[in-house]
C-alpha cells in the first residue's frame, strides 16, 4: 500500500517492499547487503509526537533509537544521507504504537533496524517519513492517503536528485 503511490510516479524503478517491523526489515537488509546493495533509502508513514511535524510533512530521519530498551542497552543510529529540503526529525522504531517520545518527534517500525545494518556494514541510509497521524489517535484519524502521496512526491525529488 505504502509503495502504491510512488509506483505510479515511477514505475520503472525498482522498489522492495520490506514489511512491517524490525525483523521483516533486518532481514531484507539483510538480504540486500549479501546482494551487494550499499545504498538504502526507507520511506515509509510515521506518527508524531505532540504538533510538530504536521500532518502530510515529509522528514528525513537524521537519528533512530529502539523505544523500550532498558537504559543501559539503548543506543542512537545517525542516518548517513539526510536529502535536502526537508526538515530533519529523531525517531523512536517501536514494536507497538505509543511509546514515550523521549526526545523524538516521530515513531515508525522500521528505521532502526536499517540504520543498525547499515552501520554494522558500512553500507549508506536515508530514511523519510511522511506524517500520517498523532501517536495515540484512533485509526480512523489518521490521513494516510494524503501521506503517502505527498511521500510518494518527496522520494521522486530525492532519487531525481542523486
Amino acid at each position: 500500500m505504502e509503495a502504491a503511490p510512488f509506483r505510479a510516479l515511477c514505475p520503472d524503478v525498482e522498489v522492495v517492499v520490506c514489511g512491517v517491523g524490525m525483523a521483516q526489515t533486518a532481514t531484507c537488509v539483510a538480504r540486500l547487503l549479501a546482494e551487494g546493495h550499499r545504498s538504502f533509502l526507507l520511506a515509509g508513514i510515521a506518527g508524531a509526537y505532540g504538533d510538530a511535524p504536521a500532518k502530510g510533512e515529509v522528514v528525513a530521519v537524521a537519528e533512530e533509537r529502539v523505544a523500550g530498551l532498558p537504559m543501559q542497552f539503548e543506543r542512537t543510529y545517525r542516518a548517513t544521507i539526510l536529502p535536502e529540503g526537508l526538515q530533519t526529525a529523531r525517531s523512536n522504531s517501536v514494536s507497538a504504537c505509543g511509546a514515550a517520545a523521549c526526545g523524538a518527534e516521530v515513531e515508525n517500525m522500521e528505521g532502526a533496524a536499517l540504520f543498525a545494518l547499515c552501520e554494522e556494514f558500512g553500507a549508506e541510509c536515508c530514511e523519510v517519513r511522511a506524517i500520517s497521524n498523532r501517536v495515540g489517535e484512533p485509526r480512523e484519524e489518521w490521513c494516510v492517503p494524503t501521506a503517502l502521496e505527498k511521500l510518494a512526491h518527496a522520494v521522486v525529488e530525492i532519487i531525481s536528485k542523486k
